[in-house]
């Protein structure tokens, strides 16, 4: 089953977004399937989609939460969205909810 999260941190910035993913290296994260990112005045916005919740939190436990110090960023206030059976359809003609 698939899962998306819809995170949002207050305070940082697209600097503070690629401070950390330089921290997270070239290894892409396992079962990782998409990741948007994006800046407001709420703060910073990240949208990812997984195969599955267990490798969501594996990546944020292992990876994340070390990439975060390493690249000394201190995020605000977080508000979470969790989507279970999230649907990741292709951008272009034909695609649908089919499935």
């Amino acid at each position: 089953m698939s899962y998306a999260s819809i995170t949002v941190v207050e305070g940082l910035t697209m600097d503070d977004y690629r401070a950390v993913n330089s921290q997270l290296g070239p290894q892409p994260a396992d079962g990782l399937v998409s990741e948007t990112a994006g800046w407001n005045a709420a703060g910073l916005h990240v949208i990812t989609v997984w195969d599955s919740k267990d490798q969501h939190d594996r990546f944020v436990a292992d990876r994340l939460v070390p990439a975060f110090k390493a690249a000394a960023v201190r995020p605000g206030a977080m508000y979470f969205t969790d989507l279970e059976d999230a649907v990741s359809l292709p951008v272009g003609a034909g695609a649908t909810m089919e499935g």
